[in-house]
């Protein structure tokens, strides 16, 4: 038996098998002797069928067996030798057995390129200083109190802050009366909505009134459809609502988790930091992805590229019978994104090999306590069901593939850690 493996590509190797028919006869008979033992044919006992009449029977299907057992053991074992990681599986595109003369097969097998990134270390692409203006905080920590506040009848006409809760009567939009929705009421938070001449429609409103508003939508409206038409809605004014922000004293603080408004904005402040932090090295890292994609060509298995989009379609699904094969189109559309992440992924893999990057067992700890912090649950307990699930090994690697990110746009560990055990 020989096999010879040509680099067709770079993410494809061919492989040519040749397998005498003599090499055959001994499995052949070993798998007969092994059928005369299981089968079981009417006028005889088991494992006393003659020989001939189990090969008269099943004398090709127990051929065939042989053939792909033999095939298969043959190509793993090269595939191993010459150190081959196949990406999906093998495809036989010309196979030939005349039962005599040696049986040829041809196949073929996509591999990822073996990749060298140049100029990852000199990019010039660094994450900017973070500032956060007052004004930010501010509107911030106003957004919070909104978040905690009540709304509460009032008996008078509506101002600017107030919510009008109401039903729509008849809506006409440029000439044309539109179908209503099956849910007729609205609420308005005045000088909040989309379409101001709505809301200033509404100002002055009591409840238990019937008002015609007529107004212009906006030309940059969210809707687009709606965007500079003229619009006329005949509404019925069902409660006009105060927002009541909440009493600032120490239970309300307690809820918040900190101990005085002093603190409560200096989170805020904090957290509005690290998210501009976090996007504007999101942003740095790829803009790096994509100059090292530009200045690094290579490809990517298309086995690859069809395994992602298949992840991509069917992440959220409940039962493997529920998951979906991609379609032609979903393949065109989605392509594009599934490659540029498999190079970013290979890219950040070499940049961590590269520079040997190690993650410490402090970081590990840091991002277990984060994610025991937002689940609620104990560190002990997070920690104990991530070594047991066997997920502790991918969280380094995120970490690892994180440092690589970083450094790529600049930031360099502090210190080279040992890599400790889990």
């Amino acid at each position: 038996m020989t096999v010879d493996i040509q680099e067709t590509s770079a993410v494809e190797r061919t492989l040519n098998v040749s397998i005498p028919q003599e090499d055959l006869k001994a499995p052949f008979e070993k798998k007969v002797q092994h059928y005369r033992k299981e089968v079981q044919l009417k006028g005889f006992r088991q494992g006393s069928v003659p020989k001939q009449m189990i090969i008269a029977r099943f004398g090709d299907a127990i051929r065939q067996e042989v053939v792909d057992e033999t095939v298969n053991a043959l190509l793993t074992e090269e595939l191993k030798k010459a150190k081959i990681i196949p990406v999906g599986r093998l495809q036989v595109v010309d196979f030939k057995d005349d039962k005599e003369n040696p049986i040829s097969i041809v196949a073929k097998v996509e591999v990822d390129p073996e990749i060298d990134i140049k100029g990852y270390d000199s990019l010039g692409i660094t994450v900017p200083d973070t500032m956060i203006l007052e004004d930010e905080v501010m509107a911030e920590y106003n957004r919070l109190l909104q978040m905690w506040s009540r709304d509460e009848h009032v008996d008078r006409a509506a101002e600017k802050g107030d919510v009008v809760v109401g039903n729509y009567i008849e809506v006409v939009i440029d000439g044309e009366t539109q179908e209503l929705p099956e849910q007729k009421e609205f609420r308005s938070l005045l000088g909040e909505s989309a379409s101001p001449g709505f809301d200033e429609g509404l100002m002055g409103v009591k409840q238990g009134e019937s008002k015609e508003i007529a107004f212009t939508y906006p030309e940059d409206h969210k809707e687009e459809r709606y965007r500079g038409k003229k619009a006329l809605f005949k509404v019925e004014i069902t409660d006009v609502r105060a927002i009541v922000p909440p009493v600032m004293d120490e239970e309300f603080f307690k809820q918040l988790g900190v101990k005085d408004e002093a603190e409560l904005k200096s989170n805020i402040q904090e957290s509005l930091v690290t998210n501009k932090r976090n996007a504007a090295k999101a942003k740095a890292v790829n803009e790096a992805i994509d100059k090292l994609i530009e200045m690094n060509p290579f490809e990517v298995p298309n086995g690859r590229v069809e395994e992602l989009v298949k992840y991509t379609l069917n992440r959220h699904a409940a039962k493997p019978e529920d998951e979906v094969a991609p379609s032609e189109e979903e393949m065109k559309t989605l392509a594009p994104e599934a490659i540029r992440e498999i190079k970013k992924h290979r890219i950040l893999e070499f940049v961590a090999n590269a520079e040997k990057l190690k993650v410490a067992q402090a970081q590990v700890d840091e991002r277990l306590q984060q994610m025991a912090d937002a689940y609620h649950v104990d560190f002990d307990s997070m920690k104990s069901h991530f070594r047991q699930s066997g997920r502790i090994i991918a969280l380094r690697e995120e970490i690892r593939f994180e440092m690589a990110a970083d450094f790529i746009v600049g930031i360099r560990p502090a210190a080279t850690e040992k890599e400790s055990e889990n």
